[in-house]
């Protein structure tokens, strides 16, 4: 039995039972590198592009990744993924916030996420799945939390099914899942 008690376990779950048939994957935000390693390990992408705007943040995932070489660190915002990503997609998880031990001023927004978004659905495979964490823990993340709400309400039911995990009791997480 899985104990999902927090969203990287929760994820995780999602991956293992669900997600299936993963040729390309993108990491939007790697941060450290913990999604990109759970993606190579689980899902096993012929490719996964990981996208960051530190390089600190691709220096520890390259130490991370090191065992792996089926993926691509990429010093870019995620918004212009599509300059380097021209094949169509099948996984993609953004982790919203700032890096974890990082400068906490540098955080993703709501802007450059709904911009990112709207290009990934249009290369997004019919049975392909994004995950979406936000952080409400800190201000900008609340507000891009309640920004990318009403993107994500927005999208026709017909086309995309967005489930919302919300761990009432603790103060960092909002996941979603389309």
């Amino acid at each position: 039995m899985a104990v999902i008690n927090n969203t990287k376990n929760l994820i995780e779950f999602f991956m293992r039972n669900y997600v299936k048939d993963v040729k390309i994957a993108v990491d939007m935000t790697v941060g450290n590198g913990f999604d990109s390693k759970n993606i190579l390990e689980i899902l096993k992408p012929e490719k996964l592009y990981c996208f960051d705007i530190q390089q600190e943040a691709l220096d520890n995932s390259k130490k991370l990744l090191e065992q792996y070489s089926n993926y691509e660190l990429i010093l870019e915002n995620h918004k212009n993924f599509d300059k380097f990503v021209k094949e169509n997609i099948d996984f993609a998880i953004y982790n919203l916030g700032y890096l974890p031990k990082g400068d906490k001023f540098i955080t993703t927004n709501a802007i450059d996420v709904e911009e990112s978004l709207k290009k990934l659905l249009e290369k997004l495979n019919s049975k392909g799945t994004i995950f979406i964490t936000f952080y409400i823990g800190h201000l900008s993340g609340q507000m891009e939390s309640l920004e990318l709400s009403k993107y994500l309400e927005s999208l026709n039911q017909k086309e995309y099914t967005i489930l919302k995990f919300t761990f009432e009791n603790q103060k960092i997480i909002h996941l979603m899942w389309l």
